[in-house]
């Protein structure tokens, strides 16, 4: 198509989207108009009303050569809204400027979205890049062992073995956080005893640390996920494990009271720095000690806190360097 007839296409739609817009007062002004002539040709005998329609036609076909230049550039506009943020508006009127406000204030919320997509979907490739580096590590071990069987292979495949579910169970975990309100049953729940039996689940990685746990405290009833709430206790648990030296304790104490239950994890291991402290639960976060550890992932806190809010438990944590760390976790009781 040459470029006269789309130029001619252009005005002819821009002029039809102008009296579109502005029929009303076309309406007005050629009723009042008429109403004026009517007066005119009363007043005056035998006087033409050529001379003054052609005035008014004159003025209406001005008025909406402007309008026309206006929906121009507002359409302009308009057409560079829809392709980006931040674009050059000029509003003509009031409202006009308030399309481009509610156009801008779309954008802004769209693109805050878009950002926290792509940041999660950045660090689930992150984190599953990490599982599957894990995996792939643990099948090589197991590998080798098969080459030459022994006794002592048979324990490195078990380890290996326990390293694998755990990685596809934190894989899966993460899968779930999207429908956690599907996969999220509120019960009474002993915490004695579902503290006791994650020590119990956990009782290989304490003998192969040297670290012992000291649980304290007598049955109290609390109103959480069983399932879920045994993952937060993995996971902190997990983590007092890793940072604690040998030979030292890692004490459980469950403090119940009429409304909240009180589950202190406290550890005598190395310690977080404060510089380090504000930014412990952050994704992907571990910080001088990740540095050190090189099996952190800086996924097992920001997993705590994230369903730890979900079920309506209260995580604090608080530590300094050579004095261990204290984690609190505040129920809900169920009485």
């Amino acid at each position: 198509m040459k470029r006269k007839e789309v130029w001619d296409m252009y005005l002819f739609r821009l002029l039809r989207q102008t009296i579109d817009s502005e029929w009303k007062a076309i309406i007005f002004y050629l009723v009042n108009t008429a109403f004026l002539l009517l007066i005119f040709n009363l007043t005056f005998t035998g006087s033409l009303i050529v001379y003054p329609a052609l005035i008014s036609l004159t003025i209406l076909a001005a008025y909406l050569t402007v309008k026309a230049v206006m929906m121009h550039s507002f359409l302009h506009s308009l057409d560079s809204a829809k392709h980006s943020k931040g674009y050059a508006s000029y509003p003509e009127t009031c409202k006009e400027a308030l399309v481009f406000e509610v156009i801008e204030d779309i954008h802004g919320r769209y693109h805050d979205i878009i950002v926290a997509i792509n940041d999660k979907l950045n660090g689930r490739n992150s984190m599953f890049s990490s599982f599957i580096h894990n995996m792939k590590t643990s099948l090589a071990v197991i590998e080798l062992a098969c080459v030459n069987p022994s006794q002592d292979a048979l324990g490195d495949i078990a380890l290996e073995n326990e390293k694998l579910k755990r990685n596809l169970e934190q894989a899966l975990n993460i899968l779930r956080l999207d429908e956690f309100s599907n996969d999220y049953v509120p019960e009474r729940v002993d915490l004695h005893s579902l503290v006791s039996t994650v020590i119990n689940e956990k009782k290989r990685d304490f003998i192969y640390a040297g670290v012992y746990p000291k649980l304290h405290g007598d049955t109290a009833y609390v109103y959480t996920d069983k399932k879920w709430c045994a993952y937060i206790l993995e996971q902190i648990i997990a983590n007092a494990i890793k940072y604690t030296p040998p030979g030292k304790n890692i004490y459980m104490e469950i403090t119940p009271d009429e409304k909240r239950t009180v589950l202190t994890i406290r550890d005598e291991g190395i310690g977080i720095g404060a510089e380090d402290m504000p930014r412990v639960f952050e994704l992907f976060y571990t910080g001088k000690n990740g540095r050190d550890h090189k099996a952190a992932t800086g996924i097992g806190l920001f997993m705590v806190k994230h369903i730890a809010k979900q079920l309506g438990i209260e995580v604090t944590l608080t530590s300094a360097i050579g004095e261990g760390t204290k984690v609190c976790l505040s129920f809900l009781s169920k009485l």
